[in-house]
């Protein structure tokens, strides 16, 4: 097979049209009962007006919620990075369009996008004087479905892969009018990705869009502050019917972690039954940490506000630990099944680890970790020292010994960890299987990739891996 040359550039600034945040028409939560196929709400929830929007899906499925949200940000953001297309229609991977709308990129994800481009494709929404036209500078009816059309273009052979939603799946897309000529109209908010990728839920990322609706309102100077009714709000963000407590309780973990990130500095409830209000109290976005520290842990198993906060407490120790962490992993004789959880020992308990933690790596990462001298925990996965002769031989015989299917799984796993930046889905899928089969040696290819990492030359690594496996 030739090289795949084709570069996902990273995005860092993205867009989120205004109409749509403002009345979240894709209900926040992550989950929804099997039978919720339609809603409506009317509404005040801001000085813009009321709001009156009624949804309603095909037969066959529910309402666009939870990570649908995050769809809608990929799909605006394509649209706008491709130019404004004259008839609407915008082609992209369906790895770009995670990338796009700042999700984490993985095999459960795929399908999960697929189902939520079906939702907006097969919902219609009917909204009643609650539109901005960008052009004429007045609030209007529409009625439309997110997605008019969608196909995908899939080259793949494999039986159990077709009708699926994979890396390279290229989709072509033809958004409703009304949002293709509100973008046009540049009626759009500028959305720091970064900053939204590092929210942990659909809810947390549509609350936060939510209330920047309500902080900067359109025409309005920035506000510090704003109130709303307990009730109003629970519904606007689609949790409609609820008891005022429930409606408390599903946000609570929300306004914590905005919160933890200081777009909020207070929430405050006041009054009792129905007279019950929310205020939030803005705050500044903390500024973020090394993003490329960052997106190193949440590669090596790490959540994204875990591994934000490790890079705030551990940021001159990440690239030692994470290359001790390959290592350990490496040479483990059976699969870590906790990486999460064995990656944030490594930076409480370096001690514990320490034959792991090479003097090279340790340097160029910055200042050397000193740990006190103690006998080091011995765990059932790790029981012998690098570079002992007959560990070294039985880590070849345990190679040998996996079956084929367990030795791609585990070189896919490294690859993705160590050279996810480096390498395309596609490459680690052709390397992985050579592994597999017997035709490339799994333990010299982790020993090389370990090697890699330590000494930060991925690069050249990738480029010697595309040659190899290039026919």
């Amino acid at each position: 097979m030739g090289k795949n040359t084709r570069q996902e550039p990273r995005q860092l600034q993205g867009h989120d049209e205004r109409n749509i945040a403002r009345l979240a028409l894709a209900l926040a939560q992550n989950r929804i009962p099997s039978t919720l196929q339609s809603w409506e709400k009317q509404l005040t929830v801001d000085a813009l007006g009321a709001i009156h929007v009624k949804c309603v899906s095909r037969a066959d499925a529910v309402v666009p919620h939870g990570l649908d949200n995050d769809i809608i940000i990929g799909l605006v953001n394509a649209f706008v990075e491709q130019g404004l297309p004259n008839a609407g229609v915008i082609q992209l991977s369906a790895y770009r369009l995670l990338t796009l709308a700042g999700l984490t990129v993985g095999g459960r994800q795929y399908s999960e996008v697929l189902e939520g481009l079906r939702r907006l494709q097969g919902s219609t929404f009917a909204i009643t004087e609650s539109w901005f036209d960008g052009r004429q500078h007045q609030w209007v009816s529409e009625e439309f479905s997110i997605i008019s059309s969608f196909a995908r273009v899939d080259a793949t052979e494999i039986a159990e892969e077709i009708g699926t939603l994979r890396a390279d799946t290229i989709l072509e897309i033809q958004l409703a009018r009304a949002i293709t000529r509100s973008v046009r109209s540049g009626h759009l908010r500028p959305l720091d990705l970064e900053f939204y990728s590092q929210l942990s839920q659909p809810m947390v990322r549509t609350l936060y869009r939510s209330l920047e609706e309500r902080r900067a309102p359109l025409g309005k100077v920035p506000t510090d502050a704003y109130t709303v009714s307990t009730r109003n709000w629970g519904e606007h963000l689609g949790m409609h019917g609820w008891r005022l407590d429930k409606i408390r309780r599903a946000l609570e973990p929300a306004h914590q972690e905005l919160l933890d990130t200081a777009y909020l500095v207070e929430v405050i409830y006041t009054g009792r039954g129905e007279g019950q209000q929310i205020t939030y109290r803005f705050g500044q976005v903390a500024a973020p940490p090394n993003t490329e520290l960052v997106a190193l842990l949440t590669r090596n198993g790490l959540s994204a506000p875990n591994a934000v906060k490790t890079v705030q407490a551990y940021a001159a120790q990440v690239e030692a630990t994470v290359a001790a962490f390959g290592r350990v992993v490496s040479q483990a004789r059976t699969p870590v099944k906790n990486r999460q959880g064995l990656l944030v020992d490594m930076f409480r308990n370096p001690e514990r680890y320490a034959e792991y933690f090479s003097s090279e790596s340790a340097a160029e990462s910055g200042p050397a970790r000193e740990f006190p001298k103690k006998t080091r925990s011995v765990t059932k996965t790790v029981e012998a020292p690098a570079g002992d002769e007959d560990w070294e031989a039985q880590q070849a015989k345990a190679w040998r010994e996996m079956r084929p299917e367990a030795r791609e799984r585990r070189m896919l796993s490294l690859l993705q960890m160590m050279m996810g930046d480096h390498l395309s889905a596609e490459e680690m899928a052709v390397i992985s299987t050579l592994v597999g089969n017997g035709t490339l040696d799994g333990l010299e290819f982790s020993r090389r990739l370990t090697r890699a990492l330590a000494d930060k030359t991925q690069v050249d690594l990738a480029a010697e891996f595309r040659v190899l496996i290039e026919v």
